[in-house]
């Protein structure tokens, strides 16, 4: 069973359920494996860690079992995920799309047993709160050898900035949205996140 994780803490951008809702839907439409949603929250979340540094407890040792699948919020699934589901290494990442030799955490793929080291080394290090990079950075300096999911699935994967200016890709199955505009900002154009 594939673990699919999000992460809705502290109601993200005050339509965190609008969110979480859409992008269970899109999932739910482009993947025919089975898989099990789990949507973690500041229940999930020790008092005093903030922000983005909240998804190193999906690494947290005994949280999932198996594969699992992460996309932040702000992102649209607009095809298949089978491909991308059937990712079977240890742990992928994306590419920054402006950044090619730098890795981010908007959609990551991994072996929850081969993981814990990402927890583990985060909170010996007395759970930091910042980097350069932010999460994204800490998690590839602790894993500099994950795979980058755009090499595995050309063309699966792209920005919506850096990618969607005449429209999204063809064969494009993951539209990842970073900073600003935010999938509710097009409204009337991102039918996909509007069904």
């Amino acid at each position: 069973m594939l673990n699919i994780v999000m992460m809705n803490a502290w109601n993200y951008l005050g339509r965190g359920e609008e969110y979480v809702h859409k992008l269970k839907m899109g999932v739910a439409r482009h993947l025919t494996v089975p898989h099990t949603f789990h949507v973690m929250t500041e229940a999930d979340i020790p008092e005093g860690v903030t922000g983005w540094w909240s998804k190193l407890f999906m690494f947290q040792p005994g949280r999932f079992k198996g594969r699992c699948l992460f996309f932040d919020l702000d992102t649209i699934i607009v095809g298949s995920l089978d491909d991308i589901a059937a990712y079977d290494g240890d742990f992928a990442m994306v590419r920054d799309w402006y950044h090619p030799t730098l890795k981010t955490s908007s959609v990551m793929a991994w072996n929850a047993d081969k993981s814990t080291g990402i927890f583990e080394r985060w909170e010996g290090a007395g759970m930091p709160q910042f980097h350069p990079r932010g999460d994204g950075g800490f998690i590839e300096a602790v894993m500099p050898d994950a795979d980058v999911l755009q090499d595995k699935f050309p063309g699966q994967l792209v920005s919506f900035k850096a990618s969607c200016g005449n429209g999204i890709p063809e064969g494009a199955r993951v539209v990842a949205f970073h900073g600003l505009p935010r999938p509710h900002h097009l409204n009337d154009l991102m039918t996909h996140w509007r069904e």
